[in-house]
């Protein structure tokens, strides 16, 4: 009561001991009601300090900018002598970590970015916290604490904190510690459950923080993929434009090949043939022998230029996609072969119904060389047996075979089965440039698949290919 309100009073009362007991009587009913009052101002401003937290919880703000603005709002609320967000730094086990934003007096120190050891705390206490735990020591002094933990407190001058943990999600981020330095301080209930509120809040604001910074790494990331991609369509756009320009050189130098490479081969063959027929009289054995080995040569040379162009043009062009039945394309093949040469005996399987998608033309030339390469090699056999056949690679990806029990090959030199003009066997005991499995190879891979082959010797082979890219490991 105030005292004009108790002047009036004492001029009611008869004497000086009615008056007393008139007063305490007042004074027990009006006690609680002025601390209801207080404790009524106390929580409105505690809603109004919470509800400027959350409101800029929602505003586009730094986590610095909150923590500060939210630690001078406490301290001035509780009237506490520092107000800190510690933070623990990571993998540290929760034993080492600084304040990264406080708010205090400044009749005392800042505690700002003062490296913290405590390794009672990561052993002994951090899991606690993690769950939830919260500390409220009236007086360090005087609440049972570790030596460590007391040398902790008392390089910052505090007497009295409180102390709750900062939750990013539910990994324990930090503290929100509340010091008193001037003497001890009892909490209240009130300011616990405040300070806890405000923790729970700076929590979402952690938690969002930590949302921004993996969206900010994730663009970020995008961004420098769009960047390299955009680098690497420069660079393929590059190799594109050169790419056409060799090709130019390739036609090019099929047109020479072509045209000025066979007029002297034509020459060298008329003239040597002219020489056989209206000069032999004139030649001894020696010589004729002489100029049929030119013959030879320069005719074998036309067949290779002539397996050059092939190889050149598999290699320069245009391929158009679509469904080819490959089992229909092999039949064929093996038919023509049966019909070139009807007294061999020689079984032709075909497994039914293979599809893919290929270049018709391409894939005729493919299983071509394949199926006369196992003709071929097969030819020394009484009886033979030529396939072919899918097997499945994984669930995606099937892979082709052409499979015969004729001569077969060291698998020693496999390696060069698929060079231009590399050859396994004698020309003279299978005839043949060494073409044939080169231009398979560049026909598969302009497919995007692959080709490998197995054998032994007089036990025949197996040649695989895919038409379509196989993952690394399948």
């Amino acid at each position: 009561m105030n005292p004009e309100d108790l002047a009036k009073l004492r001029d009611f009362c008869r004497d000086d001991a009615a008056f007393e007991q008139v007063k305490q009587l007042l004074l027990q009913k009006v006690q609680p009601l002025e601390l209801a009052i207080h404790q009524a101002q106390f929580q409105l401003e505690q809603q109004k300090t919470l509800f400027r937290v959350i409101s800029r919880l929602r505003e586009p703000i730094d986590l610095e900018t909150i923590f500060h603005a939210t630690a001078i709002e406490v301290r001035q609320l509780l009237k506490a002598d520092r107000v800190g967000m510690f933070r623990f730094y990571p993998d540290s086990g929760w034993d080492d970590g600084e304040f990264v934003s406080e708010d205090v007096d400044p009749a005392f120190t800042s505690a700002m970015a003062q490296k913290v050891h405590d390794h009672c705390f990561g052993e002994q206490f951090a899991i606690h916290y993690e769950q939830g735990r919260i500390q409220a020591v009236a007086d360090i002094h005087d609440a049972g604490l570790s030596d460590c933990h007391i040398q902790v407190l008392s390089q910052f001058q505090v007497r009295a904190n409180l102390v709750v943990p900062l939750l990013q999600g539910h990994h324990l981020w930090g503290l929100l510690c509340i010091h008193q330095c001037y003497g001890p301080r009892q909490w209240q209930e009130t300011e616990v459950e405040f300070v806890q509120q405000i923790a729970e809040h700076l929590g979402v604001a952690l938690y969002h923080a930590e949302l921004m910074a993996e969206l900010r790494a994730e663009i970020l990331e995008r961004q420098q993929a769009e960047e390299r991609a955009q680098a690497l369509n420069q660079e393929l756009r590059q190799v594109i434009i050169e790419l056409r320009a060799v090709n130019k050189e390739l036609e090019a130098f099929s047109y020479s090949v072509s045209h000025d490479l066979r007029a002297p081969l034509r020459s060298i063959d008329g003239f040597s043939q002219a020489l056989l027929e209206d000069c032999s009289d004139q030649l001894d054995d020696s010589g004729q022998d002489y100029l049929r080995r030119i013959r030879s040569a320069t005719q074998r040379m036309g067949l290779l230029i002539d397996d050059l162009l092939t190889l050149s043009r598999v290699t320069r062009s245009d391929m158009h996609l679509e469904t080819v039945n490959l089992s229909r394309v092999a039949s064929q093949i093996c038919m023509e072969l049966q019909q070139s040469q009807p007294d061999r005996q020689v079984e032709f399987v075909v497994q039914p119904g293979l599809i893919a998608q290929g270049d018709v033309r391409l894939m005729q030339v493919l299983l071509e060389n394949l199926l006369n390469n196992a003709w071929k090699f097969t030819s020394k056999h009484p009886h033979a047996r030529i396939e072919f056949g899918q097997i499945d690679r994984n669930e995606s990806i099937s892979a082709y075979f052409v499979r015969d029990d004729g001569a077969g090959f060291d698998m020693a030199y496999s390696d060069k089965l698929f060079g231009p003009f590399q050859r396994l066997h004698g020309i003279q005991e299978f005839p043949g440039n060494g073409i044939g499995l080169a231009t398979v190879q560049r026909i598969v891979h302009r497919h995007g698949g692959r080709v490998w082959a197995e054998g032994a010797v007089e036990h025949g082979a197996t040649f695989y290919f895919t038409l379509a890219e196989e993952e690394i490991g399948a």
